[in-house]
């Protein structure tokens, strides 16, 4: 079969090959039944399925087997007799290949290290394969392994094995006698544009470090802030200063020139900060939006300009400001599978799942307490929906109150980003999970004497990237779901609106909102389903109780009755 027409082949017909193949009985049975699981994941007829590898690469990198009730390894066997069964139809690369390789190649990498021999190694078993020996070597070949793995081939994540690929090659270049001469171009995936600091004049840096004083409240400035910026905050204005004036050197400005934050401030260069914010993006970002106001702004508070100056900038800055009422429409599409009650049951089962799990298994103690790590985090998020740095810095002794048999999460109000105080009694399985992950797994976790309820591999507690990370790796893995930590709050206050639509003083409560307002922009909309059933239930149970009021039969109207009615236009 031409690869034209396995480009319009479907895996329905990948199946009727696979009983016309002469193969045995048993071979057959098992790739019809991992090209019907294939499809049973992806919730899709098969016939709606194209048999094209690269396509259906990256529809099952999305997907996570346990969510399926399906284990990694019978997965891994799914795919591998599926990439089988797509040979039927047109030519299939190989996860993994035996196929020797060439004595030219081997003599070349006879000494090297265990990881680069791994690294490089495919690639020269292709080229082998190809008849290609190291003095024969094009660039085109390259770039058609390239192509082949992304296109032609099941296993996952090929951009990242070429990028690797590509800096092994290069290096053995340089390095290894008699090697190609054939250098591969790598193509960054993140163009680095800002900046240092020590690109500008000593005077820019001092500017921007008594602009940061004034924000934070330390230079007592009469026109200072009502209320000092936090550290985050203060670490975002420095970086978005060294930013502008990145961009506008970048588009022909000298830096030299560049000696005081007024120097970003004129309404020109104000509009070339912004071109460069734009041309990167290929049109206007909420980048664009927070730079925009930013600089508008600071030239208000700090610069401040002349009255023509700051209205063009008012104008322009409104003309890029994302003007978004709620959710976004992301969290919004995140959130969707929780409308499906299955889909509940497993987000809100999943800490229970997981312990479960462990119990049952044996393994790694560091993974299996990393793993109950997460479900104790989750099963928090879960009763508690606070925010990423507030579950990072949690401390057993000042966070975690115990009176009686009851636990509290006690959160003071400058720890807070909002300076809403937290203060949760948190429910029995909350407390279970905890008392068990602290009990049985937290000791393995604690490298340095430390009260952090999740410890990281120093004196404090875990990096919020990589416990935010955990988290979401973990959710998608059991329930298929792409979860980040901030989600839980969103989740929560949509589960209990689903189950109670409009109490909105509750969720404003739990999620520390300081405005109603706050919370029902958020959540307008996000309920309007479970509104709309609940609407349609209570006129259902009205109908239902009016019923039994009804005469079983309505008497007939008399024709002299019926007939004043008419004539009289409704008098009697």
């Amino acid at each position: 079969m031409s690869i034209g027409t396995a480009s319009r082949t479907s895996l329905a017909d990948v199946i009727t090959l696979i009983s016309k193949a002469y193969l045995p009985n048993r071979q057959q049975q098992d790739l019809r039944s991992a090209v019907r699981a294939v499809a049973k994941v992806l919730d899709a007829d098969p016939a709606m399925i194209p048999a094209d590898p690269g396509q259906l690469r990256r529809r099952l990198e999305k997907i996570a087997p346990e969510a399926h009730g399906m284990s990694r390894g019978r997965w891994a066997n799914v795919r591998s007799l599926l990439g089988k069964a797509l040979a039927l139809v047109r030519p299939v690369m190989p996860s993994r290949s035996a196929e020797p390789l060439l004595s030219e190649w081997e003599a070349l990498i006879h000494g090297f290290n265990v990881n680069r021999r791994w690294r490089i190694t495919p690639l020269l078993r292709w080229l082998s394969t190809q008849g290609i020996e190291p003095g024969g070597v094009q660039l085109s070949d390259l770039f058609e392994y390239r192509d082949a793995i992304l296109n032609d081939r099941l296993r996952g994540k090929p951009e990242t094995t070429w990028d690797s690929l590509v800096w092994i090659w290069n290096l053995c270049r340089r390095e290894v006698p008699g090697w190609p001469q054939v250098e591969i171009e790598r193509v960054s995936r993140r163009e680095t544009y800002a900046l240092p600091w020590s690109a500008f004049p000593e005077s820019f840096r001092e500017d921007a470090d008594r602009f940061l004083d004034r924000l934070s409240g330390r230079d007592l400035s009469e026109d200072g802030p009502a209320r000092p910026a936090r550290p985050v905050t203060l670490e975002t204005r420095a970086r978005q200063l060294r930013l502008a004036a990145s961009a506008l050197v970048l588009r022909g400005q000298a830096p030299e020139t560049i000696t005081r934050i007024t120097d970003l401030l004129t309404l020109e260069r104000y509009k070339e900060i912004l071109r460069f914010f734009i041309d990167r993006n290929g049109e206007a970002s909420p980048q664009v939006a927070q730079i925009a106001a930013f600089l508008k702004d600071t030239a208000r508070h700090w610069g401040k300009v002349d009255d023509a100056t700051l209205q063009g900038m008012k104008k322009l800055a409104s003309r890029f400001a994302i003007r978004r009422r709620g959710m976004t429409a992301k969290n919004r599409e995140r959130l969707r599978p929780l409308d499906d009650l299955d889909n509940v049951e497993a987000f809100l089962g999943l800490p229970a799942r997981i312990r479960g799990n462990l119990e049952k298994e044996t393994g790694s103690p560091i993974h299996r307490a990393v793993l109950a790590q997460t479900a104790a985090a989750i099963a928090l998020l879960q009763a508690a929906p606070i925010r990423l740095k507030n579950l990072v810095n949690l401390d057993v002794r000042k966070n975690l109150i115990a009176r009686g048999k009851r636990l509290y999460l006690v959160i003071p109000p400058e720890d807070v980003k909002n300076g809403e105080p937290i203060d949760f009694e948190l429910p029995p399985q909350a407390v279970d999970m905890l008392v068990w992950y602290v009990r049985e797994y937290r000791p393995l976790l604690i490298r340095t004497s430390n009260d952090a309820l999740f410890p990281g591999a120093g004196a404090g507690p875990k990096s919020s990237h990589c416990l935010s990370m955990q988290i979401s790796k973990t959710v998608m893995r059991y329930t298929g779901m792409k979860f980040n930590v901030h989600l839980f709050r969103h989740a929560g206050g949509k589960l209990f609106l689903d189950a109670r639509p409009g109490q909105y003083e509750v969720v404003r409560r739990v999620l520390g909102h300081r405005s109603i307002a706050t919370t029902t922009a958020i959540y307008t909309g996000a309920e309007t389903r479970s509104a709309g059933a609940h609407f349609a239930a209570v006129i259902a149970e009205r109908r239902r109780a009016l019923e039994p009021c009804k005469s079983p039969s309505k008497p007939k109207e008399s024709p002299a009755r019926d007939k004043t009615v008419k004539g009289a236009g409704g008098r009697s």
